[in-house]
């Protein structure tokens, strides 16, 4: 119920700004400079605000700003994806090595 709730309220947070933090997170995550779960973690709060302002009746997207956001998204999961095989990996060879 309070996700409904939270979804349907306008937002004052813009496409913009959520491919401006995207970015951000992709550049400090890239750079290890930001846990990689942490990452994952602020990528699923930015999907959330992303689904609000995409979805608002009230305040549509433009078509490139729509896209900018999704493929802004799509790099971070894809960075994130990469990093979380990484790590499995290096898990996995520390395993048989002990």
């Amino acid at each position: 119920m309070m996700e409904t709730v939270q979804l349907s309220m306008p937002t004052h947070t813009t496409a913009d700004a959520l491919c401006k933090l995207a970015a951000g997170i992709f550049e400090l995550s890239n750079a290890q400079a930001l846990d990689s779960r942490f990452a994952a973690k602020l990528l699923k709060k930015l999907e959330k605000e992303a689904q609000r302002v995409m979805s608002h009746p009230l305040t549509p997207l433009h078509q490139a700003d729509s896209a900018a956001l999704q493929d802004a998204l799509s790099q971070l999961r894809d960075l994130l994806n990469r990093s979380e095989a990484s790590l499995l990996v290096q898990s996995n060879a520390r395993l048989r090595a002990s």
